[in-house]
């Protein structure tokens, strides 16, 4: 019997060995091209730009599992885009480059550069289709290629066992090769070399997996992200700091830029079920030891549909409005304020014991109002010195001051004409409150209960737990709230306009926009939180949209707002009739009865 003591070990351990192969596996295969280290250890130590995509098809079966592609299936969405859809070319860039990245299956797709200034890019992927399908795909961008560069010039070389395909004209060269199931591409031929060179394992010089930066803004990183670009700011840095230096506005030593004091930032996005979520991180020194509190949360109403609260070192950001040299070469309204600021006796120590670091911003639209409402708070240390600084501010603009509340508060001098906006700014001892009407300013500095508030509401409660729990930044934004807001301000007004300007109407049908609650089913809220770990600022943004999204589809509405304002100032108003001068008689027409 003692005899079969080693043999049940022994098998105890091909057991474990078992396991941890079995895990292994399913690991890799669950996440098989998450990793950079497998394209990051191709690129130079000194790589300056690397964007990664690791699966294409993968990412776009996880894009039809989103809310948002949800909502774009939506039959009166589809019945909605199907006149502006029409409108689009049946053959364009962009479909034809989601066509061939669907028929190369691309993986661990990505572009490179270690030099801003020549932008010597290096890219590449992985197709998993036949090698004739993929020649055939990358043949037909070379002949665009070839057709869009009028002269250029086909070569080829050959280096080591590869074949380079060579294509210049101009300022610009195209060298690319297919490596088993690699297809490489570089804008230098000497560049390909390079990179063909870590391929085949000849160069054995340090890549960028070995890179501290590279290696901490990693560990940051998700391992299934969709895609992510990691950022090596320092050339940018140092460009900036020559041209400063030429225009004789140099810093001094221990001063130095945002840009300076971040060592690398990476961000990727990732496919979460039906959300997407952003996480960020940069590399730097801490900005303020302050700790976000959120105090403003609890006098934030349910029906809030922003809230946001954030960290300023308010004496490093403020301090250069005080400086009469600086602020006498800003805009007149700095000046003013600088020149009220000694009017009134403030310092810099004022302000700096005037406020603390917590800024929060909050905003809601009621179902009865036009326009939303909103009030920015800032922490208030030293409530005289606080009363001072915004009394001096208020003075050199003209606003009126009252008292109330056990706060002063001052309002913008009014024109006479009803206006829907009426600024005010109230200083109580724990908050400086500026708002757009004096009824939010006042509930925020009676401190009134909002009674079941955002903070109470288990909607609210359940989306903060989607990112880590802040410290130095805080945002949520109802998305539904805030489209069913829009959509019945906005909805009447291009109903209205398609009626009487007929090229909007070629584009669109008004008439035709979906219901808002088919839309607004598909809109989960947006949260976003930041906080200093591990020698840097990470940030993470989640919802069907994330905070990074959200702000630049604000930005395309803005300007799509803009041309659309544009576009009706250029077409005639259909009440008023074209200048022209005064027919005679005989061209006038009669008429014709209804």
């Amino acid at each position: 019997m003692p005899t079969l003591q080693p043999m049940k070990r022994l098998l105890l351990v091909i057991l474990l060995g078992a396991i941890a192969a079995l895990t292994a596996y399913y690991i890799v295969r669950q996440h098989p091209a998450a990793v950079p280290s497998t394209i990051a250890n191709l690129l130079p130590a000194d790589t300056a730009l690397f964007i990664h995509m690791p699966d294409a098809e993968r990412n776009r079966d996880a894009w039809h599992r989103t809310d948002l592609y949800q909502l774009y299936r939506e039959p009166a969405m589809q019945d909605f885009l199907q006149k502006p859809k029409s409108r689009l070319p049946e053959k364009g860039p962009v479909k034809e480059a989601w066509r061939d990245s669907a028929a190369l299956r691309m993986r661990n797709a990505f572009l490179a550069t270690n030099n801003f200034d020549s932008l010597h890019l290096i890219g590449g992927f992985e197709f998993r289709c036949q090698e004739k399908e993929a020649e055939s795909v990358i043949e037909r961008w070379k002949s665009r290629l070839l057709a869009k560069a009028p002269g250029a010039q086909r070569s080829s070389a050959d280096y080591e066992k590869h074949r380079i395909d060579i294509l210049s004209g101009g300022q610009f060269t195209f060298a690319s090769t297919i490596a088993g199931h690699q297809f490489l591409a570089a804008a230098t031929v000497e560049d390909l070399k390079a990179l063909l060179d870590r391929v085949d394992g000849r160069t054995k010089t340090p890549a960028l997996d070995s890179d501290a930066n590279f290696r901490a803004a990693m560990k940051q990183m998700p391992a299934d992200y969709a895609w992510m670009f990691y950022l090596q700011p320092k050339q940018l840095a140092q460009k900036l700091a020559t041209l400063r230096a030429q225009s004789g506005r140099a810093l001094p030593s221990d001063q130095q830029t945002m840009l300076e004091r971040i060592q690398s930032f990476s961000h990727a996005m990732v496919f979460d079920g039906g959300k997407i979520r952003d996480i960020g991180f940069a590399v730097m020194p801490r900005l303020t030891e302050t700790k976000l509190e959120r105090t403003t949360l609890t006098l934030a109403s349910a029906d809030t549909l922003l809230y946001c609260a954030f960290l300023v070192n308010m004496q490093q950001q403020f301090e250069w409005a005080l400086e009469p040299a600086v602020a006498g070469s800003m805009a007149a309204p700095l000046q003013l304020i600088s020149n009220a600021f000694s009017s009134a006796g403030v310092t810099k120590e004022d302000w700096k014991a005037a406020f603390g670091d917590e800024i929060s911003v909050m905003a809601s639209w009621p179902a009865n109002a036009k326009l939303p409402n909103a009030v920015l708070t800032v922490a208030v240390r030293d409530s005289a010195r606080a009363r001072k600084i915004a009394g001096a501010i208020a003075s050199s603009s003209g606003w009126q001051k009252s008292s109330r509340n056990n706060a002063e508060y001052y309002s913008a001098p009014t024109s006479g004409v009803l206006v829907a906006v009426t600024p005010t700014l109230a200083v109580s001892d724990r908050l400086l409150v500026v708002g757009l009407d004096a009824a939010s300013v006042d509930r925020v500095v009676t401190q009134a209960p909002p009674g079941n508030g955002l903070s109470g509401s288990e909607n609210f409660r359940a989306v903060s737990k989607l990112v880590p729990e802040p410290q130095q930044m805080f945002a949520y934004i109802d998305l539904a709230a805030l489209y069913s807001r829009l959509d019945a301000t906005l909805r009447p007004i291009l109903q209205m306009s398609a009626a009487f300007v007929p090229s909007l109407s070629e584009r669109f049908d008004p008439n035709k926009l979906p219901p808002t609650e088919v839309i607004a089913k598909h809109l989960s809220p947006v949260v976003a939180s930041q906080s200093y770990i591990d020698g840097g600022y990470r940030s993470e943004s989640a919802g069907t949209i994330t905070m990074g999204q959200a702000g630049i589809a604000a930005g395309a509405a803005y300007v799509g707002a803009m041309i659309f304002q544009q576009h009706q100032q250029k077409s005639p108003s259909p009440f008023t009739p074209p200048a022209s001068s005064t027919p005679s008689p005989s061209a006038v027409q009669p008429l014709p009865t209804p």
